[in-house]
């Protein structure tokens, strides 16, 4: 039970609330209005009978204070570049805008008014448009820290519901034929085993960095993928790939001849494909002044990023035939419903050859029909 106390100060009257929190710690709050004494009193004591009282202290803590416990509680069990996004996110984005704001103070309203500004930008104030995987992602912290300062009793309900958020637009794919990818791996010099690699084998470059010769089979033509190497903090740190499970992927003969060559004179725990000082290969962009934007260059190819050699590797698979299923094992997808959903586009002539297959059928059915006609007459 909350108690009013009336004293004099030398301002004035003063109204103090006492009460006892659920720990039973005596808390107490000053006001000078006595309506303003009795509705704290009220709220506090509707809130103990509710078993829904908060701490007024706890609400007071800013989200800066909060984040340490987080980003310690995701070390060890997310992947190192997902780790190094959430430091991103915050750095960037959430902690100039919330970071010495009480946990407490955060409206649905501000939520949404900063969501919309990251979004579109906001020129008097020289802020710059961001894409929207960057809104998402530092949205996605805000309200991951705020559901941790639900769950910990520090407030009450998250502001951030019903937020609306900028749609993803899906970037249009540059896919390479096979004739290409030869004409490109051709100009990359050294690095033309790497190419074909990830051009016809789907590899993301992480998982290429990280192979190791024992990773590859001559005999069986197959790589087993074991594990994916990304730069966090200017250091390579190694994981499991991306979706947390080893896949055993198919080579093409050609290829793995190449691949061969890189692994010969090797132990088994050496690298099979090395960066210029030997150690892990970069991470090399089409823009920079480096091989890789020579070798776009030289072979005449659409510019595309190396990642883009994945999508690659996906659209000869399905051009060869291959079901849903084997290019979902092969790209190391969840489900073969993903692989589907991903590149749609790819599967559009599996449309005209069902328009096909259905109209050779009609046509055995009413040949048939007809000669059993002419029989009967």
């Amino acid at each position: 039970m909350a108690t009013i106390q009336k004293y004099e100060t030398a301002g004035g009257i003063r109204y103090r609330v006492r009460y006892w929190d659920p720990s039973h710690k005596q808390k107490s709050k000053t006001f000078r209005l006595k309506r303003e004494a009795d509705a704290f009193k009220r709220q506090v004591e509707n809130q103990m009978a509710e078993g829904d009282y908060i701490d007024p202290e706890f609400k007071a803590l800013p989200l800066s204070a909060i984040y340490p416990t987080y980003l310690a509680g995701k070390k060890g069990v997310v992947k190192a570049s997902y780790y190094r996004d959430i430091e991103s996110a915050w750095k960037n984005h959430v902690e100039p805008r919330w970071g010495d704001r009480a946990v407490g103070s955060i409206y649905r309203s501000e939520v949404q008014t900063w969501v919309s500004t990251l979004s579109a930008g906001d020129e008097n104030n020289g802020v710059k448009a961001k894409s929207a995987s960057v809104v998402i992602r530092a949205y996605d912290l805000l309200k991951q820290l705020l559901d941790m300062a639900v769950s910990d009793g520090l407030i009450r309900k998250t502001p951030c519901a019903d937020i609306r958020l900028p749609k993803k637009v899906a970037k249009k794919r540059t896919y390479l034929t096979v004739e290409q990818l030869l004409s490109l791996a051709d100009a990359s010099g050294r690095f033309a085993p790497l190419m074909l690699t990830l051009g016809f084998c789907g590899l993301r470059t992480g998982e290429a960095r990280g192979l190791t010769v024992e990773d590859i089979h001559i005999a069986d033509l197959r790589i087993s993928v074991e594990r994916s190497v990304t730069r966090v903090h200017k250091e390579w740190v190694e994981s499991l790939p991306k979706t947390w499970e080893r896949r055993s992927v198919p080579v093409p003969d050609y290829v793995m001849r190449r691949i061969a060559e890189e692994c010969e004179g090797k132990g088994k725990n050496d690298l099979v494909f090395t960066g210029d000082g030997g150690g892990y290969i970069g991470e090399y962009r089409r823009g920079a002044h480096g091989w890789y934007s020579r070798a776009i260059a030289q072979s005449g190819v659409p510019s595309l990023t190396i990642h883009d050699l994945r999508h690659t590797a996906a659209s000869i698979a399905i051009s060869s035939g291959a079901n849903p299923k084997v290019v979902q094992r092969m790209l190391g997808h969840r489900t073969a419903a993903e692989t589907m959903d991903r590149y749609a586009d790819l599967f559009d002539h599996d449309l005209n050859t069902v328009a096909v297959s259905v109209d050779d059928r009609i046509t055995s059915v009413m040949s048939h029909t007809c000669h059993s006609s002419d029989k009967t007459q």
